[in-house]
């Protein structure tokens, strides 16, 4: 699950990426040369590879090209091109044609399968294909240690409004504890393979975990702040969810997936989901301006975007960088941004959404690009950003990355007011509380950091699950 782990929050992570190449290969796939065909199991040998490689674009509710790879049957039927492949014959198959070659067509902007793989699928075929799966049983179930061998990594931290209560996500599982005191921390199982993001309400009552299954399920789950109790939990698409935020008004969540769309999932469960198709690739972290009226976005395809919550509808891609964008937040006025690229903008709505200005007269009129005007010079970041988060009243901003610092910033005039140096690791998650006199930290070595702003001073460190030490013995 480390090597999961990792990719995912390469990514971004963060938390990118990403996601999602996730899943280790079964080791027999490297025998395939040597397997027959006649011996070669759809659900043990074909599935998997289909589950990971294809299903995130290839699914009855998301069939790119009219094609679903969601069983043999469907496969069969084919798409826009016709059927995948033809039972018994290996050559002249679509299906064998489009991840095969030098430069294969599929998987989109995805690595191409190994040549074991591909291996595996033509003797599939050359056999017969037969169908022996039972597709309801193939979700490979979550397994939570009762103690980790190692400590998993923190890929999101939360801490309450008022500062007093902090939720981690550690791999599939959510765990609460106080802040202060000596009360155990409570860990809460969940069925998602990896959880992105986890959040309190403005109001502190509830709690969101986001998170998913690669090429299976993205899920959203409310629970009770106070008890920890499921409210209920709702899946979405057909691969795990990244980043994102609560509504201003606690009512829902958007965030970020990987079909390059905003999901906004209400706390009301009988209401829709509304999915806002922005970018051309995943999408990293989502977030609200404080009147609930615009999302802003950042994804895998370099680009920072404004969009109307109202309409769904693409206001402004206000910036596109050289590298991902892994992280972004804003204010009433400001959006930010940053990622791979280690620079951080400021860009100020008032001007981004306005029209192109122009400078001079006359002949020697010019337009001056409508970028120029609007985006607000930072401090650059010394390694690769994964994380960002603002305070309640939106007027600090934390961010943190590959560097192993924090350093906080005050949103109006973007000058920084705290650095803390020297972290053990990795940040893969930073968050404020409503007045920004607490952060809470997470990161890769699998700790909980929790800080006083704007002091930096250290309140608490754990790891908040159990971990066998080399002595036999249990630590939490």
């Amino acid at each position: 699950m480390q090597r999961f782990f990792i990719r995912c929050l390469s990514f971004y992570v963060f938390v990118a990426l990403p996601i999602l190449s996730l899943g280790q290969d079964n080791p027999a796939l490297e025998s395939a040369r040597s397997t027959s065909a006649a011996s070669i199991s759809y659900q043990r040998d074909v599935w998997p590879i289909v589950r990971r490689h294809c299903r995130g674009c290839h699914s009855r509710t998301d069939a790119k090209g009219g094609l679903s790879m969601d069983s043999v049957a469907d496969m069969l039927k084919g798409g826009d091109g016709g059927p995948s492949f033809t039972p018994g014959k290996a050559d002249g198959n679509l299906l064998l044609e489009m991840i095969s070659g030098d430069q294969p067509e599929m998987p989109k902007q995805q690595p191409a399968l190994s040549a074991a793989k591909v291996e595996i699928i033509r003797k599939w075929i050359l056999s017969g294909a037969k169908d022996d799966a039972d597709l309801g049983d193939l979700t490979p179930k979550v397994v939570i240690p009762e103690t980790y061998m190692f400590a998993p990594a923190v890929t999101s931290v939360a801490i309450s409004p008022d500062g007093a209560r902090i939720a981690a996500a550690c791999r599939s599982e959510l765990v609460l504890f106080p802040v202060e005191g000596d009360t155990p921390p409570e860990r809460i199982p969940t069925e998602c393979d990896l959880l992105t993001h986890v959040e309190f309400s403005p109001d502190g009552t509830r709690l969101v975990a986001v998170g998913g299954s690669p090429s299976s399920f993205g899920e959203v789950r409310f629970y009770d702040a106070k008890s920890g109790a499921l409210i209920y939990s709702r899946r979405v698409g057909h691969d795990t969810l990244f980043r994102g935020a609560f509504s201003p008004d606690g009512t829902a969540v958007a965030v970020g997936g990987s079909d390059g769309a905003a999901h906004i999932v209400p706390f009301d469960q009988a209401s829709a989901v509304k999915s806002f198709p922005l970018h051309s690739d995943w999408v990293f972290d989502v977030d609200w301006t404080p009147d609930g009226k615009m999302l802003v976005t950042g994804g895998r395809d370099k680009a920072t975007k404004v969009s109307s919550v109202e309409t769904g509808k693409l206001l402004r891609s206000v910036d596109m960088s050289a590298e991902r964008v892994q992280t972004v937040s804003c204010t009433a006025d400001f959006a930010f941004s940053s990622g791979l690229a280690r620079t951080l903008s400021g860009f100020e709505f008032k001007i981004a959404l306005s029209g192109i200005e122009v400078t001079g007269a006359g002949n020697g009129a010019r337009p001056i690009t409508n970028r120029a005007q609007y985006v607000r010079g930072m401090e650059s970041q010394p390694g690769e950003v994964f994380t960002m988060a603002t305070s309640l009243d939106r007027k600090l901003l934390a961010i943190g990355g590959a560097y192993r610092e924090i350093r906080v910033y005050k949103t109006d005039d973007r000058t920084r007011i705290t650095l803390i140096p020297n972290l053990p690791a990795t940040v893969y998650s930073v968050s404020l509380n409503r007045d920004g006199t607490r952060l809470a930290a997470g990161g890769r070595d699998g700790q909980v950091l929790i800080y006083e702003i704007p002091s930096g001073t250290l309140i608490r460190s754990l790891v908040p699950v159990p971990v066998a030490t080399t002595a036999g013995v249990t630590a939490s």
